[in-house]
């Protein structure tokens, strides 16, 4: 018996007795990180294999089965598939990046986007301070409690910003709106996970759920806009095709129709409340997403556009 106790092993973080891969003291994988390239290749590979397998597990029932991940989740059956949060951002790194990319592509050959027009540029203003058109010289922005520094960083990103719209060259601005949208949405997750705590107050779910279905949601919208963007340019791409312009507008208009009737079949299914409440509450929730969305979307752009 002390010789079997001897030939234990031990964990090298916390020196309790290991008896599987990891230390159940401390969590520490048993495996030396100092091995062979060969070993390390090999693992590194069978990850993001598994992470790949897992990948296509969820991606299936995330758009076609609502509200089924959200379920999975709280019944403890994790293991096989994606987690919520790092399925939505691997949905709106891929989402934004394609978006991005579009726009890079459309624009790319082309002269910049420009508005024509005979509109004087000496009268277009970006906004008035102290009851008067700013200026970056005569009537700049001077905020007390900023100190000099501060204030003529306001001033200078006022004055290219003034610029980009008198030379009426919207492809920048068009680039800061895509850079605000993913920050936007991302600070709005709470909050919709706010408006589903208080719509199902009665409910007595911990805000964590409504976290859960909120991640979920925002992962299956960035799958859509996804999905909508690929389309957009398979169609730009068969312009010859006129039957596969159809088909790819028919696809597209189909995805529109289904992502808010997604998200009314998640209320229905992980709620479980009647057809006539889930119908109001998803109008409510949704109005009330809306406006927060078109706020979030506009003070981002407006950072956006003062970073340019």
């Amino acid at each position: 018996m002390p010789m079997q106790h001897a030939r234990q092993r031990l964990c090298g973080n916390c020196l309790s007795a290991v008896t599987g891969l990891y230390c159940a003291h401390c969590g520490q994988k048993q495996k030396s990180a100092v091995r062979h390239v060969g070993q390390l290749t090999g693992e590194f590979l069978n990850d993001v294999l598994n992470l790949d397998a897992k990948l296509l597990r969820t991606l299936k029932p995330l758009l076609f089965k609502p509200g089924f991940l959200s379920l999975e989740y709280f019944a403890e059956r994790r293991a096989r598939y994606v987690s919520p949060l790092k399925l939505y951002f691997l949905l709106s790194l891929v989402a934004f990046f394609l978006i991005q990319r579009s726009v890079d592509v459309a624009t790319g050959d082309q002269a910049p986007i420009r508005v024509e027009g005979r509109a004087d540029e000496s009268n277009i203003t970006i906004g008035n301070f102290n009851g008067r058109p700013w200026h970056a010289k005569t009537n700049p922005v001077r905020l007390s409690w900023l100190p000099d520094a501060g204030n003529d960083l306001i001033n200078e990103r006022l004055s290219r910003l003034e610029d980009t719209v008198k030379r009426r060259d919207w492809t920048q601005l068009l680039h800061a709106g895509l850079a605000a949208t993913p920050q936007a949405l991302l600070v709005l997750l709470p909050f919709f996970a706010l408006l589903l705590k208080l719509a199902y107050w009665f409910k007595h779910r911990l805000f964590m759920e409504h976290l859960i279905v909120a991640l979920h949601n925002h992962a299956f919208l960035m799958l859509a806009i996804t999905a909508l963007t690929v389309l957009s340019a398979m169609s730009s791409w068969t312009t010859g095709l006129a039957g596969w312009r159809a088909a790819t507008g028919l696809l597209g208009a189909v995805l529109m129709v289904w992502i808010p009737l997604y998200f009314l079949l998640v209320l229905k299914r992980v709620y479980r409340q009647g057809w006539p409440a889930t119908c109001w509450k998803f109008g409510v929730i949704g109005f009330s997403y809306l406006l927060l969305a078109a706020f979030g979307v506009a003070l981002n752009l407006v950072i956006g556009l003062l970073m340019l």
